[in-house]
C-alpha cells in the first residue's frame, strides 16, 4: 500500500510564500493498492483538487473516506475533476456522527454556496454511510473509531501488507476515555498520522477546540509502539521554519517523526 499526502494544513487553505514548502492544502490523503489498483481517499479538504488532477488512466471507483463534516475536510469536493469526466464513479463513505445532518452534501453544493446543484453533476457520487467497527472499501480493510472532537469524528486503521497506517486527526487528547481506547487502536501500527495544529504553548488557550500539540501527538506515539509519526494537519501560516524545528523537537521524544507535507509518501 502506497500512502501519499495531498493537504496537511487545517482550518484554511491559506498560502504564504514561507510556508509552500510543507504545503498549504487542507487534508486529503490518496491510499493505492499496488496489488490490485484499487484506490482509498481520505477526507476531501482542498489537497483533493490536486489529486483529482492529477490521476489518469482508465476512469474507475473513486471512494472517498471522511472523517467529519467540518469545512476543512470537504473543501475540495465540488472542484474535484472526477464529479465532471464521464466514466469516473466517486463515491463517499460518509460516518454517523452525533452531529450528522443528511443533506449535507446538498447544502454544500446549493446556491449561494456552489453554482452547480447535486443534482445536476455528471457523476453524482453515490454515499454510504460508516460506523464505528470493521468494513472494506474494496481491497481495503478498515477500522473505525470515534475521536475526541467537536460534533464528532472518526479514526481509521488501514491493513496494509508491511503494517498498518493509523488516520487519527481532529482528536484532542486530554480525555481518559478517548485517549485510553484511541492507545489500543494505534498499537503497533507501523505509521501513525495525526492531529498537531498547536504548539505546547499555544494548546491552553484552545481547549475545547477538538485539537493537539506536537508534544503530547510525540508522547503518544512513544508509548505506543508505533513505527512512525507523521505530524499532521499544521496550523494554517505555520511557516516552513517553523514546522522544521518542531519536527525536531518532537524528535526528542519520539525520533521516528516527521512533519507531513504536501508530496510525501510511504509504503505499507
Amino acid at each position: 500500500m502506497q500512502v501519499r499526502f495531498w493537504g496537511v494544513r487545517g482550518s484554511v487553505p491559506w498560502a504564504t510564500p514561507a510556508a509552500i514548502g510543507h504545503g498549504c492544502n487542507t487534508p486529503c490523503l490518496q491510499l493505492t493498492d499496488e496489488y490490485t489498483g484499487d484506490m482509498l481517499v481520505l477526507d476531501a479538504g482542498s489537497g483533493l483538487v490536486g489529486l483529482g488532477a492529477g490521476l489518469s488512466g482508465q476512469p474507475r471507483d473513486l471512494p472517498i473516506l471522511l472523517t467529519h463534516y467540518h469545512w476543512d475536510h470537504l473543501q475540495g469536493l465540488p472542484f474535484l475533476a472526477q464529479l465532471y469526466t464521464p466514466g469516473w464513479k466517486p463515491r463517499i463513505l460518509a460516518p454517523r456522527l452525533e452531529v450528522h445532518e443528511p443533506d449535507w452534501m446538498e447544502t454544500i453544493f446549493r446556491s449561494p454556496f456552489f453554482p452547480v446543484p447535486v443534482e445536476q453533476l455528471p457523476n453524482r457520487p453515490h454515499i454510504d454511510i460508516v460506523d464505528t467497527g470493521t468494513f472494506d472499501v474494496g481491497s481495503f480493510e478498515v477500522t473505525a473509531m470515534a475521536l475526541n472532537h467537536p460534533g464528532g469524528s472518526l479514526a481509521y486503521r488501514i491493513r496494509g501488507m508491511m503494517g498498518d497506517l493509523v488516520y487519527a486527526t481532529d482528536h484532542e487528547f486530554g480525555s481518559p476515555e478517548h485517549d485510553e481506547r484511541l492507545a489500543d487502536f494505534v498499537r503497533g501500527a507501523s505509521a501513525q498520522v495525526l492531529d498537531s495544529h498547536f504548539t505546547p504553548n499555544e494548546i491552553g488557550r484552545h481547549k475545547g477546540w477538538g485539537h493537539s500539540d506536537w508534544r503530547a501527538c510525540s508522547e503518544f506515539a512513544a508509548a505506543n509502539d508505533i513505527g512512525s509519526l507523521w505530524l499532521f494537519h499544521h496550523k494554517p501560516g505555520r511557516t516552513d521554519e517553523e514546522l522544521v524545528r518542531i519536527k525536531h523537537d518532537a524528535r526528542r521524544v519520539f525520533a521516528a517523526t516527521d512533519a507531513a507535507a504536501e508530496g510525501d509518501a510511504l509504503q505499507l
